[in-house]
């Protein structure tokens, strides 16, 4: 990556790799500080007089905050300061609230130093589109004012709503000045005396506040913090501090380093990117483009997440609930009971210039809601908090049914009806995206191939619960359809000379019959018989489609393969994780483990084990670690959950927390021989296990066990969906 960005809640800051958004300059003309998806400051320049410093590193591990460490070059002319005698520390954080840079210089010559600092700083409260270059940019009349050593900035936008950013600079000794460079742009200025063998230290901060109208409404009970209102935000001011207590609650492994590591740092990754919306913990999509609400992406890694944080799904299923559609508004896409795609609060969503406030247009995020929500019923047992729900289940499912299939032919399928959203509406919505097998681009409406799997997958599970809540009726309609859908399905979506479940139906009911990882998500749900979905689990390992690292998003067999594409022949490493899920269900641990070792070779290649978005498509006998795709976002939810995803898959974790048992079935790929995770949640509680490799068996202990589930512990290598 070729930026650092640094989160916390609703505040991040996008930069260079020196920490800077310097105007006009490559690579940083989309960066700056952003909340509310606008971007309070738009640049941060610093330099020192005399200019002869140079980076000795950068570092950005941690989700919140950057450290650069600098040295003087050699004099350029005598008199100067000797060369390496001058440490210079620049330290950035955000804390949900405010945007902290902190500098120290140290001398290590033996003469006083005189060293001038100087900031160059702007805001222009862009939308983040306008940033992005996807919206044309209008005129804004932004109020500058400076009292002492405060700049503040100041935009009331068309709708009312009113934004301030005031950057103070603090400073030990010396006057602090803040000086006009030219429209809005400052200029602040102040020189640090260093003594011999001695230090000088300065500050700045900026922050972002927001005043007026208030469009996405949050209840008086959130703190305004990802820890909700569970804990104060006083509390968690000290960032550092609340993300040791975000580890202590998350489950442990020892024993391989290398997956422990990828392990850490997903959680890291996961941490940052928790916001409060006022409903509890909430994972927005990735940053830096993407750090709003997603129906979709936040469902799938709340999910992904279930083992080490519950909580996520259920401050997750609240969000969305919160924002399910309850209108006809073909403008956005909107009809009641859908769950939304995204939820943008910049200005030119909230004038409608756009229609993201919020946007609907996503045909697999109803589904998805339905789905999370059955697995987090079965996972934690929360009976309070699903009968909670439930108006909105109802929704849910009677816009499957009235919205979602409006031909009546028993799929769900999606058309875009709004003039500024999204053609392609599935998970995979670039332009080229949807294909027949000669590479012309199809015409919907689109049934895609996996969103059949998951209204199937909803339907089974609901019919469970709905039993248990003692509504039978319901429990046995949706069971009917769920059978009915499986059969119409295999008719008309599965060809068996090809061993190949179409990509999706066109709308002329023709099947897109390309080889693609949308049929792997199949196998996550229980829609195929096990003859056929043990066929499509071994279809996916051929080496068109799994290329040594992941899945391919389109087999290299087929025209339009390109490894270098958005959706086209790339891995994303979250649709392989879902994919090895349903690998593993229906053909057992000799198939899955592949894909297992194949996403540990791939997280190898990139710095921190820190998985993109996505990577391209080339083969690791083509290359020896992935490619990475340019404009990948890094980190990404649904990416950075794939680790805690891929331990569910090593324990085999099956849990039913209304029946009081969950089923075990671990298997250690090769070459990891031991495996201790401890604090694994399910049901009311916790258990910890060991693993260990001896003799070509493995060895099961569970250690500890406060779930109030009885475990089932088998090591069969067969897939739950196959035949005995």
């Amino acid at each position: 990556m070729n930026f650092h960005v640094i989160k916390e809640n609703d505040l991040f800051y996008l930069s260079d790799l020196q920490g800077m958004c310097k105007h006009g300059s490559e690579n940083v003309s989309e960066g700056g500080l952003f909340t509310r998806d606008t971007r309070v400051l738009s640049r941060l320049n610093w330099v020192t007089r005399p200019d002869s410093l140079v980076l000795l590193e950068s570092e950005s591990k941690e989700g919140y905050q950057c450290h650069y460490l600098y040295t003087n070059r050699p004099p350029a002319q005598e008199g100067d300061i000797p060369r390496e005698s001058i440490l210079v520390t620049r330290s950035q954080s955000v804390d949900g609230r405010v945007l902290k840079e902190s500098g120290i210089i140290r001398n290590y010559s033996g003469d006083d130093v005189q060293i001038a600092v100087l900031y160059e700083i702007d805001a222009d409260f862009a939308d983040m589109f306008e940033v992005r270059g996807f919206a044309k940019s209008f005129d804004r009349e932004v109020q500058v004012s400076v009292s002492g050593n405060v700049c503040s900035y100041r935009y009331t936008a068309r709708d009312g709503r009113t934004m301030k950013t005031s950057v103070e600079l603090s400073t030990a000794d010396g006057p602090r000045a803040w000086v006009p460079l030219g429209d809005t742009a400052m200029q602040g200025k102040f020189t640090l005396h260093v003594p011999a063998h001695g230090h000088a230290a300065w500050e700045l901060v900026v922050t972002p506040s927001v005043e007026g109208v208030c469009n996405i409404d949050a209840p008086a009970h959130s703190s305004g913090n990802v820890f909700g209102d569970a804990e104060s935000y006083a509390m968690n001011a000290d960032v550092h501090r609340s993300y040791e207590r975000w580890f202590a609650r998350m489950p442990r492994i020892q024993g391989d380093d290398r997956f422990v590591a990828w392990y850490t740092q997903g959680l890291k990754d996961i941490r940052m990117l928790l916001t409060d919306f006022g409903y509890g913990r909430f994972l927005v999509a990735g940053v830096p483009w993407y750090a709003v609400p997603f129906g979709r992406d936040s469902l799938i890694a709340a999910r992904q997440m279930m083992a080490a944080a519950p909580e996520i799904a259920r401050g997750t299923l609240a969000t969305l609930a919160h924002f399910q559609g309850s209108e006809v508004n073909p403008r956005r896409d909107e009809q009641p009971g859908k769950i939304l795609h995204e939820l943008r609060d910049g200005e030119l969503s909230r004038l409608d210039v756009l229609p993201f406030h919020p946007y609907f247009g996503s045909i697999d995020s109803t589904p998805l809601f339905l789905v999370v929500l059955a697995d987090y019923f079965l996972w934690s047992g929360d009976r309070a908090f699903v009968e909670q729900m439930l108006p909105s289940v109802r929704n849910a499912f009677r816009w499957i049914e009235q919205y979602g299939d409006r031909d009546g032919d028993g799929f769900v399928e999606y058309w875009c009806e709004s003039d500024g959203g999204i053609a392609n509406q599935g998970w995979k919505d670039s332009g080229d995206s949807m294909m027949h097998g000669n590479g012309q681009l199809a015409t919907g409406p689109i049934a895609l191939v996996e969103v059949q799997a998951y209204v199937h997958k909803a339907y089974t599970n609901w019919a469970q619960i709905f039993a248990l809540f003692g509504d039978g009726a319901e429990s046995i309609r949706c069971q009917e359809r769920a059978n009915k859908l499986q059969q119409a399905f295999v008719q008309h979506f599965y060809d068996a000379e090809r061993n190949l479940l179409a990509l999706a139906l066109d709308g002329e009911k023709r099947p897109l019959l390309v080889a693609s990882s949308n049929m792997g998500q199949v196998l996550w749900s229980d829609i195929l018989p096990p003859e056929i979905g043990v066929a499509v689990a071994r279809r996916m390992l051929d080496p068109d489609l799994f290329n040594g690292f992941g899945i391919r998003t389109l087999s290299a067999e087929e025209i339009n393969y390109n490894p270098l594409s958005y959706h086209n022949g790339s891995v994303w490493p979250h649709d392989t994780s879902l994919i090895l899920s349903g690998v593993r269900r229906y053909g057992g641990w000799d198939l899955a483990e592949p894909i297992v070792n194949g996403l540990l070779l791939a997280q190898d290649g990139f710095a921190h084990g820190r998985l993109p978005e996505l990577f391209c498509g080339f083969s690791s006998r083509e290359v020896e670690k992935p490619v990475p795709y340019p404009v990948s976002c890094s980190p990404q939810a649904w990416a950075a959950a794939v680790p805690v995803f891929v331990l569910e898959q090593l324990l085999g974790m099956e849990p039913c927390a209304p029946s009081g048992r969950m089923a075990l079935n671990p298997h250690l790929p090769s070459g990891m021989d031991d495996l201790v995770i401890e604090d694994i949640c399910a049901g009311q509680g916790k258990f910890s296990v060991a693993l260990h490799r001896a003799n070509g068996e493995l060895l099961v202990s569970i250690l500890e066990n406060t779930t109030g589930l009885v475990i089932d512990v088998c090591t069969s290598m067969k897939g739950v969906m196959s035949k005995a």
